[in-house]
Formats: structure tokens, C-alpha cells, sequence
């Protein structure tokens, strides 16, 4: 699992921040920070069901729908392949 540690900081950033100016900041922050862990090979679908987890905080389903997928992600790695032709190992 990569480290997302940089990521939750931004999104805790981002909740607890009244000044737009300053919540938008943070947002540029954290899209540049996703952009750099899906070149780093990071599952898009992960880091975009994980960040939805961060930005909400008390939706329940956010949190579900992230382990319900990274327990789909395990128990089966080659159905939920991301390159396409499926025949990743």
C-alpha cells in the first residue's frame, strides 16, 4: 500500500480551513499529490474511493465502499486489473 500520509494531511487541511481562498489552495495541493501517486502506480480507483473516505469523514458509506473495494482488490487481483487486456499477474 502506498503511503498516504501526505494526502490525509491535505484533507485534514481542507476540512478544518474556513478561508475559501485558502480551502482551494489545499485542493490544488491535493490533486497534485494524487497525480503524483497514480504516476508512482497507484490504483486510481483506491486513491479516488480513499480520498472521497478523507473529504467526507463521517459518511459511512465512503468507508465502506473503500474496504468492500480493497477486499475485492485482494481476494481476486486479476479481476480488477487496470491495464486493460487483464492479463496482469
Amino acid at each position: 500500500m502506498a503511503d498516504f500520509s501526505k494526502l490525509q494531511n491535505i484533507y485534514w487541511r481542507i476540512r478544518f480551513q474556513r478561508r475559501k481562498n485558502l480551502k482551494r489552495k489545499y485542493y490544488r495541493y491535493a490533486a497534485d499529490e494524487k497525480k503524483r501517486l497514480i504516476e508512482s502506480g497507484v490504483d486510481p480507483e483506491e486513491l479516488r474511493l480513499f480520498c472521497r473516505a478523507l473529504a467526507k469523514q463521517h459518511c459511512e458509506h465512503a468507508e465502506r465502499r473503500l474496504r468492500a473495494y480493497r477486499l475485492k482488490v485482494t481476494e481476486d487481483p486479476i479481476s480488477s486489473c487496470n491495464c486493460g487486456d487483464g492479463n496482469c499477474v
